[in-house]
């Protein structure tokens, strides 16, 4: 019983998300339900890509607010100046994805991997970065402000420059760390 309600629950997350490819493309987007897609400046508000293999994929200055990317496979993806404002991304793989100056306010990155992802210039004010693995990262200027990073990972990463003010740090593994309190 416990296996079919996941391969349901599979089931139901792959026919939302080809809903909402399909609207992609039907506003003159490239997005499809595979790796390597072009969602460019997509706007993707809203929706339920939970699960989705979508690594090495270009999400640059798409609008993904409030979506629903749990689980996603999306290293090596590009969401350079993309909006992920209120997006859950928990458990999601970004390792090594592009986040440069992107709208990362209010995301939920609770246990996602973003080993040497590159964060410069974003905006994670209120994020909550708890347990996330943020190993290499580069944060340089990025804005943390309020940011949860308990318990997370930032061994090797670059914080230099970071607005840090109210940032919850506690429990944090930071050796080698430049730029950590």
């Amino acid at each position: 019983m416990r296996i079919r309600n996941h391969i349901l629950r599979k089931l139901g997350s792959a026919c939302a998300i080809t809903f909402w490819f399909s609207a992609a493309a039907a506003q003159g987007y490239t997005c499809e339900l595979q790796p390597n897609s072009d969602c460019r400046n997509a706007d993707l508000k809203g929706a339920n890509l939970q699960y989705a293999q979508l690594y090495e994929s270009n999400f640059e200055g798409a609008s993904l607010e409030k979506a629903n990317l749990q689980y996603a496979f999306l290293y090596n993806s590009i969401f350079q100046g993309a909006n992920l404002q209120g997006a859950n991304l928990t458990s999601a793989s970004l390792s090594h994805a592009i986040l440069k100056r992107a709208n990362l306010k209010q995301v939920n990155f609770y246990h996602t991997n973003l080993l040497g992802a590159d964060l410069e210039g974003a905006d994670l004010q209120d994020a909550n970065l708890v347990r996330a693995n943020l190993k290499g990262a580069i944060l340089k200027g990025a804005n943390l402000t309020s940011a949860n990073l308990k318990g997370a990972n930032l061994e090797n990463a670059d914080l230099q420059d970071a607005q840090l003010q109210g940032a919850n740090f506690e429990g944090t593994i930071t050796d080698n760390c430049t730029g950590c309190p």
